[in-house]
């Protein structure tokens, strides 16, 4: 067991004293870093995208009652004209809480290391070694570490967000500090060894936490709506796990020893436990990330991916990565395939608000996939979850600008403020995840070939909100306004009562005859069974009834199947919707429907004639579907020849195969047979 280390005055000061100088010796030259190979020129392109610029921008310095000058980086940036991103651009502090974190600087610290390793920049490690001494001012005598400064220098304490403890923040300080201590241990060991003694206190409290005796040790359980989850993931969360996890990693490549082995393997077995649904029940295999609620996701900080890959291929343990290849290969190609990037599901999967820290987050597990795997797709899938910052999302338009820097805060509904949708600002965690993004998709030459594909046709889900209906068939069902229900984030931000002798009817347009998964998102109550439901007939057929009791005790939305599959034909349709139960003061609760074509795909183009077609199948048996093909961005010719790769639900490749079509003159566009593994996935090449 590794002990925590006490240093004696003298050392304490050594230390601080190397924290803060620049050390200059063991650098590449500017010439040996012209020098770096290139595959290809989108290899080359999105390594000059990389722009730390505006992140040196947001540092500045604060100074303390004791005259103590210490670096930090704003936490908010705004352009001085509101939505002009060519005005000037203003700092601006998060009120109440402070004008930097260590949330925002230790991923600062992450991103100028990783630029280091990347360009063997000097400015980069002085910048993070800035960081670090930011990291070690806001450090608590005990080892812990407060989240905010304010701006007179001092130290926020009591700040809900800036407690001392085994938190975000200092997830994120160890982060930093482990990839810190492996960074300096080749230029500057000294400095390594400082940095050592800043993670040793942290790192042991994780593993007194772990190893304890009681209901939150290692090994114990908990039973949230039913189901049992793990109880020993700080915070009760994968997702701050999965950023303890990568820190243990790149500590152990440091510093291997039996602990943080053991503390990793106690993690990442724990963020397993958080995996839940099948390919085609929700949340499709994916990491849900707390334990408050087993029926709502969020994208930012969705790490676990990369968390699970990154150790299974550090420790070798193939189970963690069969776990981020599940999430890969069900959630994150039905994103893909569908809209490109969930916000949230709420059960539902919403669209707004998206963010940098969820685009990234998702890029970043399937980079790690691929080097844990050696599978291409997941390189390829990286580059298309990275175009996201190219433009390859709902708005359209770029969320990093590489001229300057700087990465948009994220994407919401259009309106009269915002005409995409994109919000300008460009504070430090918008402008960390960007240009990380960026440093690591350039360190893969594949995924580079995807990063400039666009949106241009998506064939996805649909969602009819329950609250859409005009008039009530009967009774007087209500609409009720949430946008948040202490569990789930209603899709709409309203759902829908009934009681007995209610009904109403949901009209929706379906686009070609097909094959539908139908799902329900409902109330789950802690009721008997009989006792709440509804019942749901599409187009006057036979009512499908949907029990809506059995909750173990609290009350939580869902997402359940009404029925296998339901054929429609193009048009219009409706589904009637009626309270059912023997409980007659009883209200039943729905959120929305979702139909779920079987089989969904997103065509996507890019520079010089570069198609792509992501399809993801929802059928448990190999099935096609003939898709026409818009061929408008194709290279002249008479015919095209796609390139056509089937890979399973695993990930692998079944099948690949060249299909040629001819071309009519004046056509735009060709009937392609497309074939899908079941709950697997196919994508389709040509020019």
């Amino acid at each position: 067991m590794t002990r925590i280390m006490r240093i004696s005055l003298l050392a304490a000061v050594a230390c601080v004293l190397i924290l803060v100088m620049s050390f200059r010796s063991g650098l590449m030259s500017a010439a040996e870093n012209e020098e770096r190979k290139y595959v290809s020129e989108a290899h080359r392109a999105i390594n000059e995208m990389v722009n730390l610029s505006h992140l040196d921008y947001l540092r500045d310095e604060v100074v303390s009652s004791d005259g103590t000058v210490i670096p930090i980086w704003w936490i908010y940036c705004e352009p001085s004209v509101p939505g002009d991103r060519g005005s000037e651009y203003k700092y601006v502090g998060a009120a109440g809480e402070g004008v930097s974190c260590v949330d925002d600087v230790a991923r600062a610290a992450l991103a100028y290391l990783a630029e280091y390793e990347r360009a063997r920049d000097e400015h980069a490690l002085d910048m993070a070694r800035a960081c670090f001494k930011f990291i070690e001012y806001m450090r608590t005598p005990g080892g812990h570490f407060y989240n905010f400064i304010l701006e007179s220098g001092a130290r926020n304490l009591k700040g809900a967000v800036s407690k001392k403890g085994v938190n975000w923040w200092t997830a994120r300080a160890m982060w930093a500090l482990a990839r810190g201590i492996r960074v300096f241990d080749e230029v500057d060991p000294e400095y390594a060894a400082c940095l050592e003694k800043l993670i040793q206190p942290p790192l042991e409290s994780i593993w007194k936490l772990l190893t304890a005796h009681g209901p939150s040790g290692y090994g114990e359980y908990m039973t949230v709506d039913g189901t049992k989850l793990p109880a020993w993931l700080v915070e009760n969360g994968s997702d701050v796990s999965a950023v303890l996890v990568m820190a243990l990693c790149e500590l152990y490549e440091a510093r291997p020893s039996r602990q943080i082995a053991e503390t990793a393997k106690m993690l990442a077995d724990g963020i397993v436990g958080f995996q839940m649904g099948t390919p085609d029940e929700f949340p499709f295999g994916a990491h849900l990330p707390w334990s408050q609620t087993i029926s709502n996701w969020h994208g930012w900080g969705s790490h676990q991916i990369k968390a699970l890959a990154m150790a299974g291929r550090v420790f070798g343990n193939e189970t963690w990565i069969q776990s981020a290849e599940f999430a890969a290969n069900s959630f994150v190609t039905h994103m893909l395939a569908s809209i490109g990037m969930f916000a949230h599901m709420g059960p539902v999967p919403l669209t707004y608000v998206q963010l940098s820290y969820g685009a990234q987050t998702i890029t970043a597990g399937l980079l790690e996939l691929y080097r844990a795997t050696g599978k291409e797709i997941y390189a390829i899938l990286g580059g298309i979850s990275g175009s996201w910052y190219a433009g390859n999302n709902v708005a359209g338009y770029p969320m990093y600008d590489a001229t300057t820097g700087r990465g948009w805060d994220g994407i919401d509904l259009p309106g009269s403020e915002r005409e995409t949708g994109v919000s300008f600002n460009s504070g430090a965690e918008s402008t960390i995840e960007a240009v990380t993004a960026m440093i690591e998709l350039s360190q893969v030459a594949k995924a580079c070939e995807y990063m400039n594909l666009r949106n241009r046709w998506k064939y996805a889900y649909q969602v009819v909100e329950a609250e859409s209906f005009d008039k009530p068939v009967s009774g007087s069902p209500q609409k009720i306004w949430s946008e948040w229900t202490g569990k789930n984030t209603p899709s709409g931000e309203f759902y829908v009562t009934a009681r007995a002798g209610d009904s109403f009817k949901l009209e929706f347009t379906i686009p070609e005859d097909d094959v539908y998964v139908p799902y329900a998102v409902f109330e789950r109550q802690p009721v008997a069974p009989g006792q709440v439901g509804m019942t749901f007939s599409i187009d006057g057929r036979e009512p499908i009834v949907v029990e809506m009791g059995g909750s173990s005790g609290a009350k939580y939305f869902v997402m359940e199947k009404l029925a296998p599959m339901v054929e429609l034909e193009a048009g219009r349709h409706s589904v009637t919707v009626e309270f059912t139960g023997a409980g007659k003061t009883r209200t039943a609760a729905l959120d929305a429907l979702v139909l779920q074509p079987m089989i969904e795909y997103r065509h996507m183009t890019g520079p010089d004639f570069q198609n792509v077609i992501i399809a993801r199948s929802f059928a448990d048996k190999v099935s096609g579907k003939i898709i026409n093909v818009d061929v408008g961005h194709s290279a002249p010719g008479f015919e095209i020849v796609f390139n056509v790769r089937r890979y399973n639900r695993a990930g692998d490749l079944v099948s690949a195969e060249d299909v040629i079509c001819p071309v009519l003159g004046g056509t735009e566009g060709v009937q392609l047979n497309l074939p899908v593994e079941a709950f697997g996935y196919t994508l389709v090449e040509w020019r």
